[in-house]
């Protein structure tokens, strides 16, 4: 979204996302106008799509309800990757890369499509565009909740972050798995402050009461900006491959992954290293307990590879 703006600073920039996105893009200014597909039918998102007459529309999720969707539209060009939805219209152009060999990443991936508007003029400016300003940022009310949060423990030396939820990736650890994992590393590392993320509606409970004393739990509201704050501020995250862990790679913030095979690679943002990205073999479903001990001792070891780097405590 920054690059097309900034390569084409006068064009109208419409993005259509989820409510959860909506949040996030709210405070960006390179973004002309935010719909929020959660709230329309697909009749109303064809009609606000038609309103528009749009040149250019890239369909970043070109599954076959989406691309019939768009394609029923007025939009002129279509730009996509190649899909069982995308294939054989007329108006899509898309692009072949492979999810299973290709070691592209996704944010890659979408920027190839923006280079389909007009690759010279991608080619000659993209190297010129200053990504900073996707950084995501707070308000102070944030940064007021996160103080408050962490006013009691500022006597250890480090923050680092156990995420153990996703809505969506089903390579992780169990719960339980995570809570071992957190009071592992707590008892190895009494001067390093661990916390354990919830929210407000999070459909699995976090029945957990720390029993040492630099564990400690963070429940969030439903502010999203409260995490991203709180994420700003960690030495590390620990976590699967889910948003939080794109929130730090956002904020260049340290990620210990773990992820699938494939996700180390489609879902790899560019300041993930691959050396902190632990490869889960298996879902979380049809892991075995000595698989599961594996990635917990895994991590184990990778974290205090970290603490060991040279000029890190």
């Amino acid at each position: 979204m920054a690059a097309i703006k900034a390569l084409y600073p006068s064009c109208k920039l419409v993005v259509y996302t989820n409510t959860i996105g909506k949040e996030l893009y709210a405070g960006y200014d390179f973004i002309d106008t935010l719909v929020d597909m959660d709230t329309l039918s697909n009749e109303a998102i064809q009609q606000d799509i038609n309103s528009w007459h749009f040149d250019y529309f890239i369909l970043t999720q070109a599954n076959r309800w989406r691309c019939k969707l768009i394609n029923a539209t007025n939009a002129k060009v279509v730009l996509s990757l190649l899909s069982l939805g995308s294939i054989f219209k007329s108006k899509f152009r898309t692009l072949f890369i492979s999810r299973n060999f290709s070691p592209t990443a996704q944010y890659a991936r979408m920027l190839r499509l923006v280079r389909e508007i007009n690759p010279k003029h991608f080619d000659s400016y993209f190297k010129s565009i200053d990504f900073t300003t996707t950084r995501l940022k707070t308000l102070p009310k944030h940064k007021e909740r996160i103080d408050s949060f962490l006013a009691p423990y500022g006597a250890f030396s480090k923050l680092v972050c156990l995420n153990p939820f996703s809505r969506t990736c089903v390579y992780n650890l169990s719960l339980q798995g995570w809570l071992k994992l957190t009071q592992k590393l707590a008892s190895l590392y009494p001067h390093i402050l661990f916390i354990l993320p919830t929210y407000q509606g999070n459909p699995i409970a976090l029945d957990f009461t720390p029993t040492l004393p630099n564990i400690v739990v963070f429940k969030n509201d439903c502010d999203l900006f409260n995490m991203v704050e709180l994420i700003s501020r960690l030495w590390l995250l620990i976590s699967p491959s889910t948003g939080n862990a794109h929130i730090a790679n956002n904020l260049k913030i340290p990620l210990l992954g773990l992820f699938s095979k494939r996700d180390r690679v489609l879902w790899r943002g560019e300041n993930m290293e691959l050396d902190k990205l632990i490869t889960l073999k298996e879902p979380q479903v049809k892991m075995s307990k000595e698989q599961e001990e594996g990635a917990i001792a895994q991590v184990v070891d990778t974290f205090q590879t970290l603490l060991q780097k040279p000029n890190v405590e």
